[in-house]
């Protein structure tokens, strides 16, 4: 018979975590960091280092007939959104029609001029605050995406880039004054998004990606950064703080003038369940201060998945499922999203979803505790945070890697208030002999998760 080895056997063992590191489904869950989740929902990072459920929304106007195809500010003074057909501006909380007939579908625009200059691939216009006119001076047919500096408008076409005349969005053909640059790139395609960025115009392809600079306000020149990095939905190209970031087809990326950056590893679960189908109605937003994407993942058509990119922490968090955004816009340091059934939302409003209280979960790394031979005896969780009167709280463990869950039947957060200083014991004497464990803890309603330790004894290794 071999020796038995005890190690630290018969004596209580203590862990402690936190959750600051974010989500992290890119790894194994053995792998993860014990900060970070394998799985989560229903988060953001508003006191962090805690964990805090995120920000409600709120409903704002009417919803409008049809999926939500534009969603843009007119400088300061009004909000503007395409739902179908429909172009409307925001009348102090009501949404007025803009009179025309408008195809249905999707805008992008741009601010120029003190105008609002709008392009669908078949309608190019201009919109003052009270009229919407056609933009004149033969601009370029069928032009999808636009962008302006301070000096000229920019639009795309195919793989072609067009620009105006000096300070005029209704003069594209003076000799020397406009003209046009072609994207040419090996795999070809057409031209995926436009943005200006630190004075650059950035345009992208599906598989690359090229700045055009201007030497002069009359001569421009298109330089290649990438024939690797593209992007596929020019709804996910956010400006937040001193960076850029996208959607690409392997990875989501940061961009500061240099050469991008990948910040996508951690969310690798979601990036390799894409419906690439569904890659154009991928959208992003900011609160000025975050980058969220919204993404269709599985056989989802809309966006069913919202994360969120912190710089400041260089974390993401899951923030919801199933809201269907399509396009979003920000005026006066607010934002405003819109979803595929035509409703406009505040965002970022209150603690509840329009009246309903936020769902919210979170799966730690599977533990092993650095005894991966060894089974372990585990005793009680021990949980300090707040959580007030009307959230609920529901803590479950798994010994299979999250095939199954076994529910603790105990509520420690029933009753009344708990405050950030209690200690919350959860008993685990229902938790059998194992080798490794997994912890999910799931709720509705506010909470603040503070620490979480572990005791356990581990057992006996026969050798």
């Amino acid at each position: 018979m071999g020796a038995i080895y005890s190690g630290t056997t018969n004596r209580s063992n203590r862990a402690e975590q936190d959750f600051s590191g974010g989500l992290n489904n890119g790894l194994s869950t053995f792998d993860l960091k014990d900060n970070e989740s394998a799985a989560e929902y229903g988060w953001d990072t508003e006191r962090h280092p805690a964990l805090t459920t995120r920000k409600g929304r709120s409903s704002y106007g009417a919803a409008g007939s049809g999926a939500t195809r534009l969603m843009a500010n007119f400088g300061n003074a009004y909000l503007v959104r395409a739902v179908g057909s429909t172009l409307q501006y925001d009348n102090a909380g009501t949404w007025t029609n803009i009179t025309g007939t408008w195809a249905d579908a999707d805008w992008d625009a741009t601010n120029f001029n003190d105008l609002l200059l709008l392009v669908n691939g078949t309608q190019l216009k201009k919109w003052n605050g009270t009229s919407l006119l056609n933009i004149s001076g033969s601009p370029p047919a069928g032009a999808k995406y636009i962008t302006n500096d301070n000096v000229r408008v920019w639009m795309a076409v195919g793989d072609v880039l067009y620009y105006s005349a000096f300070q005029d969005q209704d003069d594209w053909t003076s000799a020397e004054n406009s003209g046009s640059v072609q994207y040419y790139t090996p795999n070809g395609g057409d031209i995926t998004g436009l943005k200006e960025f630190y004075g650059d115009k950035w345009v992208w392809k599906k598989d690359s990606m090229a700045v055009i600079k201007g030497t002069n306000y009359y001569n421009y020149a298109l330089v290649s950064v990438s024939n690797d990095i593209g992007c596929i939905s020019s709804r996910t190209i956010v400006e937040v703080g001193d960076t850029i970031y996208w959607l690409g087809e392997n990875d989501i990326y940061g961009h500061q003038g240099g050469k991008p950056f990948a910040i996508g590893e951690r969310v690798r679960g979601h990036l390799n369940n894409l419906n690439r189908g569904a890659l154009e109605r991928c959208c992003a937003f900011t609160d000025g201060i975050r980058y969220y994407l919204c993404i269709a993942t599985g056989e989802y058509d809309e966006p069913n998945v919202r994360l969120m990119y912190d710089p400041r922490f260089n974390i993401w968090r899951e923030v919801a499922h199933d809201e269907s955004y399509r396009y979003a816009g920000r005026i006066n340091n607010q934002t405003y999203v819109g979803d595929a059934n035509g409703q406009t939302y505040k965002i970022n409003d209150g603690t509840d979803d329009n009246g309903a209280a936020i769902p919210w979960s979170i799966v730690t790394k599977v533990f092993d505790e650095g005894y991966a031979e060894a089974e372990k005896q585990y005793k009680e969780l021990h949980l300090q945070g707040t959580f007030p009167v009307d959230t609920s709280l529901t803590v479950e463990y798994s010994t299979d890697q999250g095939l199954t869950w076994t529910t603790i039947a105990y509520n420690p957060a029933g009753g009344a208030d708990i405050a950030q200083s209690r200690n919350m014991i959860i008993p685990l004497d229902t938790l059998p002999l194992t080798n490794f464990a997994q912890f999910r803890l799931s709720g509705v309603g506010p909470a603040e998760i503070q620490k979480m330790q572990r005791y356990f004894k581990v057992c006996r290794v026969q050798r």
